[in-house]
């Protein structure tokens, strides 16, 4: 007979462990927030899923610390090749998307899910497996939720916030009564991970075009293993498929001898394209699948999922502790659904690409494709779509935009540049790995400007670094401004130059809800007193235990 109790009161409850889940729940345990996360599931999935992580979402784990580890264990991909027949249209070269991860990442799903795991673990975090939720509601002072686990014991959890990441059937999102807009595909999707041999290089992904619309796509994971993709004619009711048939589908779609054995997996599925307008409920959240699911195709939605789950970390943060109004939590749904929408639109085109029937159209593609991709400005562009370098907020509310016209903009990525502290020479995102924004000024001047403002004095939200002009070639402070705020996702906030921060004043008023220039006025519900808000040159080595990088603690931001 099930029993029910209270359970401690947390400030977030996480619903997935997925990759989506995992990144918020370690994020949000790094900056110190109590955080829970349950899953109905018992662990990192045996089959390989999703597989292709993009050079942005490695400049993220990088932040955290993490990149090393999943290159360590993963399968790089340099190109992506698409042809029709056997004639070569596209030839993508990934070094050119603009990162230093100039490729693409294969691992498994479940290897992805045991290393953020180990970080959830390391960070003094629990993942409760085996526990549903089955409930929730929500007042004006918390989200109360009712949970079931294996044994059929219900316990009853209250926390500040509730993010829902818990895949394309959210019981979150059905729990809040969202619409999940959008259709289905009309064909079934076969897939096999097995032994494949017909291609000299194992670090290209292959993309076979028919006449009849039904495509063959072959992704190397590493020691001789692949993935084979293809659509299927007609209904299979979700029956996977037999080894016999990928064997004969492989043979009648491939345009050369390609000999596959020993298969680990075979699934068959039904893509959807469906997304929801709504990221925020009150104290509710959803992020990843349990907002946007879509084709596999380019390998996009594990990656979006990774990077909802960094742009909301910071803030739920900032705002789960007090540091912060509650309406930093709409800008999340403001700058994400937007890229949400981008992605859905990116991934039904590259389907739709594929699987192209009509005559006329397949020699237009066949025509523009290897024509347009041979430039390289073309190479770079689509290299960077890919990757999801080009991901930006331009329109943000948060973003302070300005009328320069040369440099990088507000609301736009920022590379990882080389910048100097009191401890020397090192990297953005060595920095970034802190926790806070960080502050990149040119001169004296600039820190003489800032402390005469008052901004010195506020709450531990920034960190002040140098940027570096002795390297030629390199992206400067110079062609900002001279200074130039980055939040803690990588993204440029604020640039200007020294003399008039004025908007930089605006942007952290705009965060913290309660900069005042006489740093007089504490922050509402703030459970300590205000520390240093620009914390100038502070000794923060890079993964030491101020950082959200490996082997550290709590940190306040």
């Amino acid at each position: 007979m099930s029993t029910t109790h209270t359970s401690t009161e947390s400030q977030a409850l996480v619903v997935g462990a997925g990759p989506t889940g995992l990144v918020l729940g370690a994020q949000l345990l790094a900056r110190g927030i109590s955080t829970r996360i349950i899953d109905k599931g018992s662990g990192p999935p045996p089959q390989s899923r999703a597989l292709g992580i993009q050079a942005r979402t490695l400049e993220l784990l990088d932040v955290m610390g993490l990149a090393e580890s999943f290159i360590d264990r993963g399968h790089q991909i340099r190109r992506f090749r698409m042809y029709a027949g056997a004639r070569n249209l596209l030839n993508l070269d990934m070094s050119r998307n603009g990162s230093r991860y100039g490729f693409i990442l294969h691992l498994p799903q479940g290897e992805t899910e045991t290393l953020l795991r180990a970080r959830v673990r390391e960070l003094g975090g629990i993942i409760e497996d085996g526990v549903e939720l089955l409930q929730l509601d929500q007042d004006s002072a918390a989200v109360h939720a009712t949970t079931r686990d294996r044994s059929g014991r219900k316990s009853w959890i209250s926390a500040d916030y509730l993010i829902g990441c818990d895949g394309a059937h959210s019981r979150v999102r059905h729990e809040l009564g969202v619409a999940f807009e959008g259709q289905s595909y009309a064909q079934d999707w076969l897939l096999a991970d097995i032994a494949l041999d017909g291609f000299e290089r194992e670090d290209q992904v292959h993309l076979f075009f028919r006449p009849s619309g039904l495509p063959l796509a072959c992704l190397p994971m590493g020691s001789h293993r692949w993935r084979i993709g293809m659509p299927n004619v007609g209904d299979r009711g979700g029956r996977p498929p037999s080894f016999e048939e990928i064997q004969e589908l492989v043979e009648q779609r491939a345009p050369r001898r390609i000999t596959i054995t020993d298969p680990s997996w075979l699934a068959c599925f039904r893509c959807q394209l469906r997304s929801t307008s709504t990221y925020r409920s009150g104290r509710v959240l959803l992020a990843g699948d349990a907002a946007h699911i879509h084709s596999p195709a380019g390998g996009q939605g594990l990656n979006t999922g990774m990077m909802d789950a960094h742009n909301l970390a910071w803030k739920l943060a900032l705002v789960a502790d007090g540091r912060a109004p509650n309406s930093l939590l709409d800008t999340y749904g403001d700058e994400r659904i937007p890229v949400a929408s981008n992605v859905l639109g990116f991934t039904d085109k590259f389907v739709r690409l594929a699987t192209m029937k009509d005559p006329v159209k397949r020699v237009v593609r066949d025509t523009l494709l290897p024509t347009l991709t041979r430039l390289p400005a073309v190479q770079s562009r689509a290299a960077r779509r890919l990757a999801q370098i080009s991901v930006a907020y331009p329109s943000s509310p948060l973003i302070q935009t300005d009328r320069f016209r040369r440099g990088l903009a507000p609301g736009h990525r920022v590379p990882d540049i080389e910048v100097r502290t009191d401890a020397g020479s090192t990297r953005l995102y060595e920095v970034l790995g802190h926790g806070r924004h960080v502050l990149l000024v040119s001169s004296v001047d600039v820190r003489i400007a800032i402390m005469a403002a008052g901004l010195d004095c506020q709450s531990d939200l920034v960190e002040v670094v140098d940027s570096k002009f002795d390297a030629p070639g390199r992206w400067e402070t110079r062609r900002l401004g001279s200074f130039a705020l980055v939040r803690p996702d990588g993204i440029l906030a604020v640039r200007g130059p020294g003399k008039n921060i004025d908007k930089l004043a605006s942007y952290l008023w705009q965060i913290a809800g309660s900069i005042h220039p006489t740093c007089t006025a504490p922050a509402a519900g703030r459970s300590r007193p205000p520390t240093s808000a620009i914390s100038m040159h502070e000794d923060h080595p890079a993964g030491g235990t101020d950082s959200i990088g490996p082997s550290i603690s709590a940190v306040p931001l």
